[in-house]
């Protein structure tokens, strides 16, 4: 058997990686590893939704950013993108509605 070039653990050839260290094995297994990572979330989109949280009406402009992006790059964060588009226009709803009922002397 083969034996890690780190701990001297011993190997067996259809690992990957060493059982007792995690060093990898072969070369190709970290090249794997990389490529299953998941992309990354996109960061306007948590920025929409942070902005829907705190009652951000820009949150809906935000979130429609995110979306064209995602749509684009495919990252992931397009629930985060949706929920905050929806957000903000509740919110943009309600700043018209109190807006409007303010202006009219309640």
């Amino acid at each position: 058997m083969a034996t890690c070039a780190t701990c001297s653990g011993e190997l067996r050839p259809e690992w990957r990686f060493c059982v007792h260290c995690g060093t990898a094995v072969t070369p190709t297994a970290v090249d794997d590893a990389a490529a299953e990572a998941l992309p990354r979330v996109n960061p306007i989109a948590i920025i929409a939704l942070i902005l829907a949280c705190i009652g951000g009406i820009p949150a809906f402009v935000f979130g429609h950013i995110a979306l064209r992006q995602i749509k684009q790059t495919g990252e992931r964060g397009r629930t985060i993108a949706i929920v905050a588009t929806v957000l903000g226009y509740v919110w943009l709803t309600v700043g018209i509605v109190l807006f409007l009922r303010f202006a009219n002397g309640l």
